[in-house]
């Protein structure tokens, strides 16, 4: 059928509109009248995990004063029988291995009475999957 200027008029274009406007009234009808719902929030699972430092049992750490020098320690190595595992040059310190005849805390406390020997500690493992957590909750 000519329209208006004598063009055709597309008969469905009206329609296909008609029917997008009534289809999003009915959905928006429909979501509206929705019940509210409650959610119940689960009771919190407390799972208290405490950070303990897992140590080598063979091995240690010895830090030395700068000023004395490590020549001291280094005797004390020898005559004590330990193996020097690495020096760390930059921070006055060894990493120690224990002689097999003596256990870990003899041997550090052996090494805390030697002259020059500021500190004596763990060589602790961190593992890259154990939980990180700020120094306040470790305490």
């Amino acid at each position: 059928m000519p329209g208006r200027n004598g063009r055709y008029r597309r008969k469905g274009v009206l329609d296909m509109k008609q029917t997008i406007l009534y289809i999003f009234i009915c959905v928006v009808a429909l979501t509206s009248c929705k019940s509210k719902q409650t959610l119940e929030l689960s009771t919190p699972i407390n799972i208290e995990h405490k950070y303990v430092p897992e140590h080598s049992p063979n091995v240690f750490l010895v830090m030395y004063n700068a000023e004395i020098g490590k020549d001291p320690l280094l005797k004390a190595i020898k005559e004590y029988g330990c193996d020097i595992i690495y020096d760390y040059g930059i921070i006055n310190g060894l990493a120690l291995k224990k002689p097999e005849s003596k256990t870990l805390e003899e041997t550090m406390a052996y090494f805390k009475k030697v002259k020059g020997v500021t500190h004596v500690e763990y060589d602790n493992i961190i593992r890259l999957t154990d939980p990180v957590k700020p120094r306040l909750e470790i305490q």
